[in-house]
């Protein structure tokens, strides 16, 4: 029940977020689903340092927070179909940029939010 409540609750933030950016900044490159996926990589980091190494919380939150609400809030699977739809579109140079910067800024956030994490 946790995670299903967490995946629910953290679907519905993903969405107003990623909608919000791109509308309120209305740019051609997928930026609400990136800001998503790096602040998704910062709370796992910081979650898992401070849930897992730093405090002794129930596995329940640890579920809640953990698996279900950042499991429902990362948009992985929305960053490859953007990712693929620009390369349908010729814009190769683009999906390229879009998937390194997902992904190695996505390692550096989840190292940023454990080091938070482990500094409580």
């Amino acid at each position: 029940m946790a995670i299903a409540v967490g995946g629910a609750l953290g679907s519905l933030l993903r969405f107003f977020i990623s909608r919000f950016v791109q509308i309120r900044i209305g740019a051609d490159f997928p930026l609400g689903t990136l800001l998503v996926n790096l602040s998704s990589a910062l709370l796992i980091g910081f979650f898992f340092a401070l849930l897992v190494e730093k405090w002794e919380f129930s596995p329940n939150l640890r579920a809640l927070l953990i698996t279900g609400f950042l499991g429902g809030y990362s948009t992985y699977s929305t960053l490859f179909y953007e990712a693929y739809y620009m390369m349908l579109n010729g814009e190769w140079l683009k999906s390229l940029i879009y998937i390194l910067l997902s992904n190695l800024l996505g390692i550096l956030f989840v190292a940023l939010g454990y080091g938070l994490g482990r500094l409580l």
